[in-house]
């Protein structure tokens, strides 16, 4: 087993969820990724020039479409669901009809019994979706929307609204597990004084946070900024950065930046982190950007 041991990064196609709000341009960010295949009922991308499955009426046949790619001859190099909360429904009535019921809280007599079965089935997909990333070397992109929602933060005894998956909360939880990256997208706003009340204002530009706020779900493990243009192009630069930097060149980024941090505490847990990560480019890489909108805050 010894002689089989390998070091270093291991290049990987993309498998990231894009989240957000209706019409933010989702959907056009995966259709500029590398020769991408829509599958899904959403009817986003009807006004582009992309390739498609036939809009899936059962989920064996969301299945079915994965199975191909997977062993099927092409030239495809991007799968985008879209959507997986409009692939939910689809999955309900798919376990609804195998349990000859008519919703999917009755399923097996109830006791949240089909969210469970719809759980399996969706572990199911991804194990197939890893395999068509494996085998065919194919990035994966899951587009999803999102509501606001109530959250109880047990940390601080207090509730709050946040933007949350719009899909069932186990469900939504094993997606997120699953991808290495969850970018939520938004119109930037920023607030502006009126008096004696705050407004938001906002010249449409549309971007993407690549690290978990109260306000929204994200994630990544590449290091990526805080904040991005919501562009496929700019992701993809973003991800091969940090391979471009050397360890010396990040160490000095991050000693400038520490001089500049005002707050002791402060000082102290970025400089353990640093010390933690030891020569780790991209753990480093992310404290980087994090200082940074710290900094800039």
């Amino acid at each position: 087993m010894l002689s089989k041991i390998t070091k270093g990064v291991i290049s990987q196609p993309h498998l990231i969820m894009l989240t957000g709000v209706d019409g933010i341009g989702k959907t056009t960010f995966a259709a500029s990724a590398p020769a991408p295949i829509f599958l899904g009922p959403e009817s986003g991308s009807n006004q582009l020039d992309v390739t498609r499955f036939p809009a899936p009426q059962t989920w064996d046949q969301v299945l079915q479409a994965v199975r191909e790619l997977t062993t099927e001859p092409h030239e495809l190099q991007t799968l985008v669901i879209d959507s997986v909360d409009w692939l939910e429904p689809i999955l309900f009535e798919s376990i609804c009809s195998d349990a000859s019921v008519a919703n999917i809280e009755k399923v097996d007599g109830g006791y949240g019994k089909g969210y469970v079965e719809a759980v399996r089935r969706w572990k199911e997909l991804i194990g197939m979706l890893t395999t068509l990333r494996e085998k065919r070397k194919m990035n994966v992109i899951l587009i999803g929307h999102v509501e606001v929602a109530k959250h109880s933060d047990p940390t601080l005894g207090v509730d709050y609204d946040r933007y949350a998956l719009k899909l069932n909360k186990k469900a939504a939880a094993i997606l997120r597990e699953f991808v290495d990256a969850v970018l939520f997208c938004k119109y930037e706003t920023f607030t502006k004084r009126d008096g004696q009340k705050h407004r938001a204002v906002g010249d449409g530009a549309r971007v993407m946070f690549t690290e978990w706020r109260p306000a929204f779900d994200a994630k990544n493990r590449f290091g990526l900024p805080f904040k991005m243009a919501l562009s496929w192009t700019e992701y993809d630069a973003a991800i091969k950065k940090p391979a471009s930097k050397t360890l010396d060149e990040i160490h000095a980024e991050l000693k400038e930046l520490v001089a500049q941090i005002g707050d002791d505490v402060l000082r102290k847990v970025v400089v353990e982190s640093v010390t933690k990560a030891g020569d780790d480019l991209v753990k480093l890489t992310a404290i980087k950007n994090r200082v940074k909108v710290r900094l800039g805050e």
